[in-house]
């Protein structure tokens, strides 16, 4: 991918992007502006399909010009969190649009990715199977082995699982995989720590925090941290974390369990207002999530609410049961489980929901 507003020039003469994006069969150009006014910066960026010209992605930017070169960093971070996640959706739509059925592993992979994304149960396990197909079809890919374990991981943490055990060896032993064939995938160290959170939270901080180094602008990776953090019980120390995969792609397709996430951190560490306040995104994101009535239940509740929880409580008992209740990840957060199942009685829940059903 190159700029398309850019200059270059080969042998004193100046060469149109495009021109270059073709010769070199480049499929995306990034094209952007910059405006000043005193010490305010707005940036204004796009990314484009160099063969169609069709928009992809569109975003603008306004800064304070204090630090030219933090600026730099901040644009070119925020830029690469935003652009990942869409390309991913772009190219995942690409293999579902031309799939005729004889598909290479890396299609199988592709088309696996556009199905995880759309966030139910049954399509994470359409999305594994074809992720199974593309290890056995290329045991050398790794992105095959990396979206398995996350796909896993994924069937776990929304309470999908049938056998979470078996689940979680998979989740494992493809993340493992993942990084011995590629270790500076920032993808393959995150889906291990993610699998950490399970079986060992006090190790999943290492991979988490590679994640980061190797690509300090993969959301994911921040995600990563905040999790293994709030699952060592320490949630003031998620809460940063979170943001910042919040800041850095603001539209992954699951971020309501995100922003639930960075809630439930800051109810716990005793910031409830701002849990309130994340909470109230969340359910603006998805707002029949029953996990996130139950979070915003537990802020009336310490806020002393009591009308307002409980009808949060009335809401969330209208929407039935879930079976995506998070309830497998609340067990690693004894602080989760514990605290906020007191609060919910005490709104008027009649069924614990933090514990497995």
């Amino acid at each position: 991918m190159i700029a398309r507003n850019s200059s270059f020039v080969y042998k004193g003469k100046a060469i149109d992007p495009k021109q270059i994006a073709r010769e070199l069969s480049v499929q995306y150009l990034l094209e952007g502006s910059v405006r000043k006014s005193g010490q305010a910066v707005r940036i204004s960026a796009r990314l484009v399909d160099a063969t169609t010209g069709a928009q992809i992605w569109a975003e603008r930017y306004d800064l304070a010009m204090t630090e030219v070169f933090a600026i730099q960093d901040e644009i070119a971070e925020r830029v690469v969190g935003e652009i990942e996640p869409e390309l991913i959706k772009s190219e995942s739509n690409l293999a579902v649009s031309r799939h005729t059925g004889n598909m290479t592993a890396w299609d199988r992979v592709r088309r696996g990715i556009w199905l995880f994304h759309q966030v139910t149960r049954p399509t994470h396990y359409e999305a594994r199977d074809l992720f199974r197909e593309a290890c056995r079809l290329d045991p050398q890919l790794p992105e095959a082995h990396v979206w398995r374990a996350r796909v896993s991981n994924g069937v776990i943490s929304y309470g999908w699982s049938n056998d979470p055990s078996a689940d979680l060896r998979e989740a494992m032993e493809a993340a493992l995989r993942g990084i011995y064939l590629d270790e500076k995938n920032p993808y393959a160290h995150y889906a291990l720590a993610m699998a950490s959170v399970f079986s060992n939270p006090e190790q999943a901080i290492l991979p988490a925090e590679k994640a980061v180094e190797l690509s300090p602008g993969f959301a994911l990776g921040h995600f990563a941290v905040g999790l293994a953090q709030l699952s060592r019980g320490r949630a003031s120390d998620a809460i940063l974390p979170f943001q910042r995969g919040l800041k850095l792609s603001p539209h992954d397709p699951q971020n309501p369990a995100w922003l639930n996430l960075l809630a439930m951190s800051q109810l716990i560490a005793g910031d409830t207002e701002g849990a309130s306040l994340t909470a109230a995104r969340a359910l603006a994101a998805r707002p029949d999530w029953r996990p996130t009535l139950e979070t915003m239940t537990c802020c009336y509740a310490v806020a002393g609410k009591w009308d307002d929880a409980r009808r949060c409580v009335q809401e969330a008992e209208r929407k039935g049961q879930s079976d995506d209740n998070l309830a497998s990840l609340r067990q690693t957060i004894p602080q989760w489980r514990d605290q906020m199942n007191d609060l919910l009685r005490m709104a008027g829940w009649t069924v614990a929901p933090f514990v497995d059903r």
